[in-house]
């Protein structure tokens, strides 16, 4: 009898650790263009949606896609968890997979949340500001009357 409820108290606690962790990463979704171009699912640029982390309010957006309309050129190193921008002027950005530190020309700097690699469909998601504002982009974000953000990324003069 003490087994069974020990038992189920330990399952009931594992659920309720599991859905709290479900509910952490909560999302809410933005719309985004970069360069005037739509980061959107219906259009073919992306599988993933750009998304706003309800914990922390960082913005989300898929990192390849951000950066490449940017001009950066990217490469992914799996074995470190890292991925590396190129800059079209030439700046190098590192950012590792739940790390909080990236690195702008081998400086650090403290993002306010990390990248995150998702399973499926296995893409490096990235704080949209962060990375678009290394690329020498401007971030445009306002609230529409129907309650979407709308972000405008645009490469600075």
């Amino acid at each position: 009898m003490i087994r069974k409820m020990f038992i189920s108290s330990v399952l009931l606690v594992a659920l309720l650790v599991t859905s709290h962790a479900a509910n952490a990463r909560a999302i809410y979704t933005i719309n985004v263009e970069v360069n005037g171009s739509p980061i959107s699912i219906a259009s073919g640029n992306t599988d993933i949606k750009p998304y706003i982390e309800q914990e922390t309010g960082t913005a989300y957006v898929p990192l390849r896609f951000v950066s490449q309309n940017l001009g950066g050129i990217v490469s992914w190193d799996r074995s470190r968890q890292q991925v590396t921008i190129v800059s079209s002027k030439g700046v190098v950005t590192t950012l590792t997979i739940g790390s909080t530190t990236a690195y702008v020309n081998k400086q650090p700097k403290v993002l306010s949340d990390a990248p995150v690699l998702l399973n499926y469909p296995n893409r490096v998601i990235v704080p949209l500001r962060f990375v678009s504002e290394v690329l020498g982009a401007t971030v445009d974000a306002k609230k529409a009357d129907d309650g979407f953000l709308n972000v405008n990324i645009t490469m600075s003069k």
